[in-house]
Formats: structure tokens, sequence, C-alpha cells
């Protein structure tokens, strides 16, 4: 390893499949290798993790999973036990959990553990998580600003949080004409259709119960309407029983797990996200990378990038009332909808970018790894020492 390169150690309590924290990962170690870095992959098998490897990111099977404190002690040796075998310039835990773990395993090699924290959907977590990281991490890297004020608040040092945003691939996700082989999504679109789409886990707190109730009220009103559904989970019978019962089969289209997620987001006119709980949602950020309006509710970091009648509309979680009439004013005003995705793409340039993302990540560890092996300028961390200024 060179003085400007680094071998970092990330440790993940999901299998490598879809989520948040994996497309992150499959971002960013692959950019880091191409830089001359080294980057191991510690969690359980995934079906994403051949993509990994084919990047030249190493895998290694780890399962973060303990709940009585011999677990935890057995774990953490097991930890200790790799981390001494592949020796790592950077630790770099991707949860609360894998932090507690790493702070008991690490506590011997002189490297830092740097933290990034994605979301934290449970408030009692949110309680004591400042606390905990402030002796597990030496630097705790967020997505967003939600959750940094909100751990600060409760017990993290600020001298040792940043906020680097995840940015979005916009040789991926881009704004072209809208696809025409997607037909079984939409088979014969009338010249007034607004086809509502939204991508997202078949699951109780992304709310879609309540976006079939208020697109019931869509397509009253506007029978053209049509809702496609990109995503799989176990809702998915519950969900087809809904839609059945409020006679909406021909309207909404249930797409299953799909890889080619932005054709998908090219066929949309609105993306909709009723989530109840959200920290700063990938997928609505995706779609404006293509140039869409956002309808989204206001939890977690949504309103960091949904502003409300800039780029898209926001709504209270667990009101389809208020999502219908969202959704209604959306179809009755074209123009509107023009503007809001012309906004959804500035954000995207100016707040999402994944070039910045990567080179800010990429020179935090580089400082972090810097430091490997010098016990003091750890300890300067652990005492302030501003980690990501």
């Amino acid at each position: 390893m060179g003085d400007k390169s680094f071998r970092i150690l990330y440790l993940l309590t999901e299998p490598f499949g879809v989520g948040g924290v994996q497309s992150d990962i499959k971002a960013l170690g692959p950019y880091f290798v191409r830089k001359g870095h080294e980057v191991l992959v510690a969690c359980p098998m995934g079906d994403q993790v051949p993509f990994l490897e084919k990047a030249g990111v190493q895998h290694i099977p780890f399962s973060v999973h303990f709940r009585t404190p011999g677990e935890f002690r057995s774990q953490s040796r097991q930890l200790r036990d790799l981390i001494e075998a592949n020796r790592p310039t950077v630790l770099a835990p991707q949860s609360i959990r894998s932090s507690w773990l790493c702070h008991s395993a690490a506590r011997e090699f002189p490297l830092v553990r740097a933290t990034t924290i994605h979301n934290i959907h449970t408030p009692f977590n949110s309680l004591y998580a400042g606390f905990l990281l402030n002796r597990c991490s030496h630097l705790v890297i967020f997505e967003s600003d939600h959750e940094h004020r909100r751990l600060t608040r409760m017990g993290l040092s600020p001298s040792k949080a940043c906020v680097v945003p995840s940015g979005i691939d916009t040789d991926t996700f881009f704004k072209t004409p809208r696809p025409g082989h997607l037909t079984e999504c939409v088979p014969d679109p009338a010249p007034d259709t607004v086809i509502f789409g939204c991508v997202a886990r078949l699951s109780e707190e992304k709310a879609h119960k309540d976006l079939l109730s208020a697109f019931a009220k869509v397509h009253t009103r506007y029978p053209a309407s049509r809702l496609v559904l990109v995503g799989d989970g176990p809702l998915r019978d519950d969900l087809l029983g809904r839609t059945k019962a409020l006679g909406l089969s021909a309207a909404v289209h249930f797409a299953g797990q799909r890889s080619n997620i932005p054709e998908y987001l090219n066929l949309f006119d609105v993306f909709v996200l009723a989530s109840t709980r959200e920290s700063l949602p990938r997928a609505a950020r995706e779609s404006m990378a293509c140039g869409l309006p956002v309808i989204a509710t206001k939890v977690g970091a949504t309103r960091e990038a949904v502003h409300h009648q800039s780029n898209g509309l926001l709504v209270p979680p667990g009101d389809p009332e208020a999502l219908s009439e969202a959704m209604i004013r959306l179809v009755e005003e074209p123009e509107l909808r023009r503007r809001m995705g012309e906004k959804s793409l500035s954000l995207i340039q100016k707040r999402f970018s994944q070039k910045i993302w990567l080179e800010e990540n990429e020179r935090i560890y580089l400082r972090a790894a810097s430091l490997a092996g010098n016990p003091a300028g750890i300890g300067s961390l652990r005492n302030g020492g501003a980690p990501c200024s």
C-alpha cells in the first residue's frame, strides 16, 4: 500500500443483495479499486456479491448476528481474527450494531473506525445511538442532515461527524424519451394518460396501501390515469387483493423486481412515495435524475431531496386524502409537472452529484488511513480532531 492509498474493510449486517447500503458499496467499492485502493466487504452472501468480485472487491463471508453477551464475545473474537488476517488500514462499519462489534474487536488495533450511518428507523435506537457512536467510532459519516442533527443532539460529538449525501449515477439514471416497449404496464395509453409510479419494496413501511387508496380517488376522477409499482416483498399478495377490491386491477400494474429501473422511471410522469419512514430515499433521487416531479411524505430526510412546491409536493404520512389531492393536482397541471421535473434535475446536479460523493469519501478514508499505526493521531480524532474537515 502506498502513502496515498488505503485498504478498507466494510462491515455490513445484511446479505449483499438489493438495498440502499449495498447500492452505496456497489458504487464506492469499484471506484476505490480503480483509484488503486484495496476494498474488502465482510457480510453474509447475497445475489449481488458477483458484481463486487467482478469489480475487484473482495467479499468475506461474515455474519453480524448476536443476541446474548456470549454470542457477542464470540463474534467479536471472530472479527478480531478477521482484522488480524487482513490488516485493513480503515475499518468501516455500516450500522450501529456493526460499529459496536468493531469497537469490541478492534480496540487493540491502531486503525481508524469510520462508521457510515445511512438511517436509523427506530426512534428508540436514536435515543442511545449518539452516545454509543461517540464511544465506538472515531468518525461518523452521515448521508443526511436529518440524521446528523438527530444524533449530535443525542450525544455524538459534532467534531466527529460530517454529512456527505450519497450521489446518484447520472450515467445510469437520466432522462430519455418514454420507452415504448414496456407495453405490459400501460398497453394503450390515451393522450391524457398520466402514469404514476413507485419503485420500492412491497413492505409495511412503504405504505403502498395508502398509495392504492389515494390512487383510487385519482382514478375515479381521471379514468385514464395509471399506477405502476416496481418491486417485490411480503405484502405482494395483500396488495394484489386490495387492488382487486378497489376495482383497480386494469389500472394498476405490479411489475415485480426489475433490473431495468431507469427504463421504468422514464415510463412514469410522476414518482410517488407514500412511506411512513425513510432516510434519504435513493429511489426518489434516482427518479429526480430522470427528470420526474416527486410526491412524497414528510418523513426522515425526504425533504432534503423533495422541496415542497419546487421539485415536488410533500404530504403528511398516513394521509391518503392529502396524497390523492397532490396526485390530482399534478394530473391537472402538466406545466407544473414539467417545471418540477426540471428542478429535480437541477437539484441532483447541485446537491447529489456522485462525483463529489465519491471524491469526498475517498478524501476522508485517505485521512483516516494516514493515521493507521499512529495511536496518538487516532486519539486526536477521539478527542475532536475534525476528521471530516
